[in-house]
């Protein structure tokens, strides 16, 4: 009895964290990141250690301008998996938007042995470059940052939109048979109905 009611407690729970977490990463995409300060909040209470919300929560807050709070949540997602790509470049960019070029530099560096896609990985090099050049003004650190992560964010979404596709061709099932002229070029079986 004690076994079942724990079970049915940790499942409840579970079933939270992941709706929080999907909640502010649904509001995190759509620009809302107080809010998903707030359900990532919501989800690592449900499971302190949950990395994707460490990150998700580190980034709203990276993007709220709160850097100190943001690597301190990055930090703790690099504790729990080093090599996490992510965590580590805003990590790395937290600390470029507050000066620390050092430990920026060492992030960095970091990330782009992680091998990331190659054009995010070229524009972290070439954001490397400029960091070593130092001293760097304030508004030099800002467009350096900002530029890495638009790029981050643009290969983020390529990355979506491929999934997407792949997803779409994967669910399309074409009717198995030559399709006549009562179809119609282009007809195709999906969810079984046929669409043209």
């Amino acid at each position: 009895m004690l076994v079942t009611l724990w079970m049915l407690v940790t499942l409840a729970l579970a079933g939270c964290a992941t709706t929080s977490y999907t909640a502010g990463a649904v509001a995190a995409r759509e620009g809302r990141y107080a809010e998903a300060v707030s359900h990532y909040q919501e989800a690592l209470a449900g499971d302190p250690d949950r990395l994707d919300a460490l990150v998700g929560l580190g980034i709203a807050r990276f993007k709220l301008g709160a850097l100190d709070e943001a690597m301190e949540v990055l930090e703790r997602a690099l504790a729990r998996a080093p090599g996490e790509a992510t965590a580590r470049l805003y990590l790395g960019l937290s600390h470029l938007r507050k000066g620390d070029l050092d430990r920026a530099e060492e992030h960095l560096t970091a990330f782009a042995g992680l091998q990331p896609e190659r054009r995010l990985a070229a524009q972290a090099q070439r954001t490397l470059k400029l960091i070593r050049t130092k001293p760097l003004p304030e508004e030099t650190r800002a467009f350096a940052a900002a530029s890495l992560e638009d790029e981050a964010e643009l290969v983020q979404e390529a990355s979506e939109a491929w999934r997407a596709l792949e997803y779409e061709r994967y669910n399309r099932w074409y009717y198995p048979y030559y399709p006549g002229s009562f179809y119609g070029p282009g007809c195709y079986w999906r969810s079984s109905r046929l669409r043209c």
